[in-house]
Order: C-alpha cells, then sequence, then structure tokens
C-alpha cells in the first residue's frame, strides 16, 4: 500500500518574494542587456567606418562595406530616399511612367547623366536597381579600371534591363528580374583610350584584364542582391547580370 504524504503547507510570503526575486532578476538582465547593445554601438560608431555601420545613411561616395547591400536594398524600397541619395551624389535621371501587369515596371528611372554612359542608352531600372547600379560605377567599377588598366570606364555595353519574360526565357518558372526593370545585363566595359573589355572574350584572360572583370563581379557581389557571371554557368558566359530581387547569390 502507497505510504500517504502529507502536503507541505503552502508559504505565500515566501512565494511572492520569491517572484519579486525572479522579476528583479530579469529587469537588471535585460537592462544590463542593452546597456551593452548600447555601449557596443557607441564604441562601433566612433571606431568604424560609416560604410560598414547600417544604421549610417548610405551616400554615393562612401566606399563598399560590409553594410553596404543592406542600405542599398533598404533605400531602395524607400522612393524619396532613393531618389535623394542619387540626386546628392550628381546623377541626374527621369522618371518612367508606371505600367501595370504581371511585368509591370513601377518605381523606375533612367539615367540622364553623372555615369559612364549606358549603351544602348536610358534603360529603364527600378530606383532600387538604378542605386546600386551607381555604388558599382562608382565605387567598385571606376577605382578597378585605374588599378587594373590606368584609365577610366567611358561607356558600358549591356543587354538590357526590361523584357517581359520568365528566368532564362522559359515558358514556365519564376518570373524574370527583367520582367520589372529590376535587373541589367552588363556585357562589356569601354575605356578611355578606346580599348573594350569584353566579359565573352576576356574573362579567361590571365593579365590586367581579368583581374578587372573580376574585380567588377566580386564588388557587385557587395553591392547587389544577385551578381551572376560566367562562372555561374553558360548562360552567363558573356555578361554580368546584377539585380536587386530575391536572395542573395554570388556567382
Amino acid at each position: 500500500m502507497a505510504a500517504y504524504r502529507v502536503p507541505h503547507p503552502r508559504k505565500p510570503q515566501i512565494e511572492r518574494h520569491s517572484r519579486r526575486q525572479t522579476l528583479a532578476a530579469r529587469v537588471v538582465g535585460f537592462v544590463l542587456l542593452w546597456s551593452l547593445v548600447g555601449l557596443m554601438t557607441l564604441v562601433a560608431d566612433r571606431a568604424l567606418p560609416r560604410e560598414h555601420l547600417p544604421w549610417k545613411t548610405l551616400t554615393m561616395i562612401d566606399p563598399v562595406g560590409a553594410s553596404t547591400r543592406i542600405k542599398a536594398a533598404r533605400a531602395g524600397d524607400d522612393p524619396a530616399a532613393c531618389r535623394a541619395i542619387l540626386a546628392q551624389g550628381g546623377i541626374e535621371f527621369s522618371e518612367v511612367p508606371p505600367t501595370a501587369g504581371e511585368c509591370g515596371v513601377r518605381d523606375a528611372i533612367q539615367f540622364k547623366s553623372g555615369l559612364a554612359p549606358l549603351s544602348p542608352a536610358a534603360p529603364p531600372m527600378t530606383c532600387k536597381e538604378a542605386l546600386a547600379f551607381g555604388l558599382w560605377e562608382r565605387q567598385v567599377v571606376q577605382p578597378a579600371a585605374f588599378d587594373e588598366l590606368g584609365q577610366a570606364v567611358v561607356a558600358m555595353d549591356h543587354y538590357g534591363s526590361y523584357a517581359c519574360r520568365r528566368q532564362y526565357g522559359k515558358a514556365e518558372g519564376p518570373i524574370s528580374e527583367h520582367a520589372t526593370a529590376n535587373a541589367i545585363d552588363v556585357a562589356a566595359f569601354r575605356l578611355a583610350d578606346g580599348t573594350v573589355i569584353s566579359v565573352a572574350r576576356d574573362w579567361a584572360d590571365p593579365g590586367p584584364k581579368g583581374r578587372f572583370l573580376r574585380r567588377v563581379r566580386d564588388g557587385g557581389c557587395r553591392i547587389f542582391l544577385t551578381t551572376l557571371g560566367p562562372d555561374y554557368n553558360a548562360e552567363h558566359r558573356d555578361h554580368f547580370h546584377l539585380d536587386m530581387g530575391g536572395w542573395p547569390k554570388c556567382g
């Protein structure tokens, strides 16, 4: 037969005291945690360059840093902020009228000046894509051109930014970022002396042309959400696909 156990008498005062101690401990822990976060933020704010700090406003003159991609994506989602950053960076643009439908283009602009001209001229791009492209041209393409080739890029050839289609032109599957002008395919870079650096021809070059192309691809991966080139697959053997949609991908 099971032994009978006498229940312990409840002690309300002890229980209330225990609950108060537990609550106090949680409050103290919460305060200490946020005090630590605040201290770390203050130290980072003073010790790290602004391009690495996600709470600092994005500008066109900041080098590419650890937070550039997230800041570009965030600013690009705010039409007014996106345009303000471009304008403050000396980039002129015109508005593209919005269109409806599955391949509708919204919040799009066309560059007028302030960057190396694109050929064909003035492709429509969402402001988010245009902002990322401007940063890439200013902070990646031009520095790489001077470092590796000793001169500026004065124009860029592309295969288009807008096309109402699905990915890889298939009849089914996800819609392409090109269908909303949220991407551009860059094929070649024209230098001040007339030299043309082609992705298709020069990607495998072991010298400065190849190094330049790899630097602009790698730099794109730190700005755009998606950067694809010849190393990714055969479909991208002759261009860099640069877009600001979907999940981050670099190849």
